[in-house]
This record gives C-alpha cells, structure tokens and sequence, in this order.
C-alpha cells in the first residue's frame, strides 16, 4: 500500500505553533493556587491505583485516592528532553532538536527577532508566582545547562538542587549508593544497598524538597514547586528492603512479549541502547532476553517504583502537615513510559503505548472529583493550559494543548478524539496517532519527501473495557482505506 502524500506532508511539516511571549506580571487578584508539579522518570502506569494489585505503591494510591487518575495520558516524545521540553513549552515539535534530548538548547542563543518561547513555570513567574525547581524537572539533573545557567531562561526564581555526595549534579541521575558515579557501560544495570533512604539521589531530593516546602509556606505569595524524581529511571539502584517487598518470581510478565506481526521495513520497534550497552551484566548478550534477566529487570523497575513512591509521599505528607493541601494543586506527572518486556522490548524509545503512555494523577480542590478515573484521551501539551486556566493566569496564545479542566468535576466527559506523540530515527520521522480505538503510524524522510512505514493496530474494541491494550499485528495494509479516513480525521486538523 502507498502511503497517501497528505500524510507525508503533514510528518514533514508537523503543523508547529509558535506561542506568544509570557504576561507581564500583574498584581493576583485574590487567593490563586499554589502548584506542586512532581515529574517521575520513566514513570509508566503500573501502579497499585492503577490496578496493578502485585505493585506496592502506597503513596502514589493514596494520592490517587484523592486525585483524578488519567487511565489514557500520552506524550509528544518517549525521550526525557524532547518529552519535557514539549511539555513545559507547551509546543509540539518545529526544529530537528526538538526530537530528542537536546531540545532545550533551542532556548538558548535565541535573537531579539526570535519570537519568544513561552514557558510554563516562566508564566507563573511572570504572573507573581515564586518558582522554584528541584532535580530533574527539564533535561539536566539540576535545571542548568552546561553553562550553569537555566534550561529554562527566565522561567525559574531558584534552581537549588545539591548534589551531595555526588558532587556534580550531572551523576545523580545514575547515582549509586552514597555518591558513586556511574562508569558507562562498566556499572551494573542494578543495586540493592542495604542502606537507608538518604544513601541515593531521590532520598536526598525528597529532603530538599520537605525543607523548601516549609521555607515557602513561610513567605507571602503562591508558589509554583516542581520536583523532579530521578528513579525508575536507570540503573535499577535503590535500597534492599524495596527489593525485599517483590518476589521476582511471582511477578507477571508482559502479556505481549512478541515483536508485533507484519512491521514495515521502516518501523517503531527497536532494542533501547540504554539498556542493551550503557551498563554491565544487563543481559540481552545472546540477541535475546533470558526469563531470568526479564524477571531481574522487571524485579528492579519496580523496586525503584516503591522508592521513588516512598519519596513523594514524604513530600505530599509535608504538604498535608504544613495545612498547604487545601491551597495546592498537585500534578504527578510522568515523562513517558517504558517497555518492560512489552513487545519483547526493554527501554523506551519507540513509537508504541508502552513508551508513550505514562501515568498522569491531578488534584486541584474544589475541582477533582475525588478517587476518580478517566478514559479521555489527554496528551501531555494539555496540562500547560490546564495549570493556567486553573490559576486564573492568561493562556500564551498559540498553545495546541487543551485545558482538561472540565474533566476535573466530571471526568466521565471527553476531551480529544486523537492524540499525537513523535518520534525520529535516524534519517526518518514519524508521527504516531492514538485514537479510542487504534494506533496509526506513518514515516517519511523530510529531505528527500520519501515515505517510508505505514503501521496500524487495533488496541480496543468498540466499548471494551479499557485494559492498556498493546500492538500486536500492523493491520496497515489490509485496512487502506481506515487508514485514510484516519489522516483525513486526525491529521489534517
């Protein structure tokens, strides 16, 4: 089947919005919100309150207790940079860096002709909030680029992370215990360190945390928090009795461990290098995934789960016990998702539901419905209006995200009929459609205009109970013709 040209075009083209500049400051009219934004690393949603009964997951469940849980949030990019970039811009991709994880150097060396990039904690700022930034809220570990300066330029009061015993802020990502540094491809792909909480990065983020909480619910004026967790990101390192909660024996393995049927030459599948090569004894040596080395890897992302669970609670008890919860909105958000078998793959990096869709759980009060769900298609772009709207901040004009806000009270209602996420690879560029249905993929190469892959799958059937369902069989050239009525639909918008 040919791939029709209006989607070649459109994959070319991408259809970007440039925002508008940033509010000036204006004096708040009224009590506005406070906002705690906690992104999660590689954070995908298999947690206890997402039904996930063999995750321990307190924290985040009791959070979700109280919070709307997001059963289909899905991002731009399943890359850290590239995803919280568009993000906390609030744009989906125009320039080549946008695809990956130096997409915030496009801030940097802007001109005065440059029509300004707004950014989401750079409007709070404007708008009189205090904005400060903890670990890894942007790309880097720290919010600063090379240069010490902000990832974020004008958009953060404070970027006060310590990096403690890991002396560069740039080694906490892939800490070890009490300050080792990770050694690339030489490090193991694990660690359970009998040793307490403070021994790694999030242990130490999350008391930098608890203390900045309490410093500004002693000064005047809103606050817009954002606390960026490091874990589960890789290496699987966090202290033994978060291992000890998991049998890895009696862990479930992904229901679809096969490479999905009949992929295009050019395709979304592909083993994640940061698995396969950054670190010793990962596995994979043989070409293929041992059941012990998936159960191992399974066992780790979900011990750094229970850690990182165990950090955020700190931080929302903090919040509770300072009696600023009621003035708060919360946003636990994570940056992509991650395979973990699914589709016999590690990592993330593709184009598929396992990489783009990651947990999503928002409290704002006197507006969530408490304890509830919703099956609305929302994408990551959406909580940048969402935060304005509901702070009472002007919007930048030109923002393609939608303020989910109505879904808040009433989270039976409907939001988007598809949603978009991006990808590149090599010389290729694909943008992949999630409908309530089906997943549409289409490559092409913006040089030379040449098409490459086509892929569709079904995920759901028509009112089926929602289950996260996988790619299993590219049914793109047996369907043409609902593979044309999905551009015309989705990307012609």
């Amino acid at each position: 089947m040919s791939l029709d040209p209006r989607l070649l075009t459109l994959l070319v083209l991408l259809g970007s919005c440039q925002s508008a500049a940033a509010p000036e400051a204006a004096e708040l009219e009224g009590e506005r919100p406070n906002v705690l934004l906690i992104c999660i690393d590689d954070l995908r949603p298999e947690l206890g309150c997402y039904g996930a009964e063999h995750v321990r997951s307190p924290a985040l469940d009791a959070f979700a207790a109280s919070a709307l849980r997001f059963d289909r949030h899905y991002v731009q990019f399943p890359t850290c940079g590239a995803s919280r970039y568009s993000f906390l811009t609030g744009q989906r991709p125009s320039r080549p860096e946008h695809y990956g994880n130096g997409a915030f150097e496009s801030l940097r060396g802007r001109s005065a002709a440059d029509e300004p990039v707004a950014t989401l904690p750079g409007v709070f700022r404007a708008a009189g909030y205090r904005t400060v930034a903890l670990g890894k809220v942007s790309h880097s570990h720290d919010g600063r680029a090379r240069d010490g300066e902000s990832e974020l330029p004008g958009a953060w009061d404070e970027l006060p992370t310590d990096p403690g015993a890991w002396r560069e802020a740039r080694h906490l990502l892939h800490g070890y215990a009490d300050g080792r540094a990770r050694e690339l491809g030489k490090s193991p792909i694990s660690e359970a360190a009998d040793v307490e909480d403070g021994s790694y990065p999030d242990g130490i983020l999350a008391d930098q945390a608890v203390a900045k909480l309490r410093e500004l619910a002693a000064t005047e004026g809103p606050f817009f928090l954002a606390v960026g967790f490091f874990k589960p990101h890789l290496p699987f390192a966090a202290p033994q009795r978060y291992w000890d909660l998991y049998d890895p024996a009696r862990l479930p393995l992904s229901p679809q461990p096969s490479i999905p049927e009949d992929l295009p030459a050019v395709n979304g599948w592909g083993q994640s290098g940061e698995v396969t090569s950054n670190y010793a004894g990962a596995g994979f040596d043989d070409g293929e995934w041992s059941l012990e080395e998936r159960r191992h890897l399974r066992h780790g992302y979900l011990a750094c789960v229970s850690f990182v669970d165990a950090q955020v609670g700190r931080v929302l008890d903090e919040l509770d016990r300072l009696g600023l919860a009621e003035e708060t909105i919360v946003v636990v958000w994570g940056d992509h998702g991650w395979h973990l078998g699914d589709l016999g793959l590690f990592g993330k990096h593709t184009t598929y539901e396992a990489s783009l869709r990651s947990a999503l759980l928002v409290r704002a009060p006197g507006e969530t419905t408490a304890g509830t769900s919703t099956r609305a298609l929302v994408e990551a772009l959406d909580v940048f209006p969402t935060l304005t709207e509901l702070c009472d901040l002007e919007t930048p004009a030109g923002l393609p995200g939608e303020s989910f806000a109505p879904l808040l009270p009433r989270p039976e209602a409907s939001h988007h009929d598809a949603v978009l996420s991006y990808w590149r690879r090599g010389r290729w560029l694909a943008t992949s459609v999630r409908t309530d249905r089906y997943r549409l993929i289409g490559w092409s190469d913006p040089i030379s205009r040449q098409a490459g892959g086509v892929e569709l799958y079904e995920l759901e059937g028509p009112g089926g109970p929602f289950a996260g369902g996988m790619e299993r069989e590219n049914v793109a050239v047996i369907e043409g013709a609902l593979v044309d009525r999905l551009i015309r639909a989705h990307l012609t918008r």
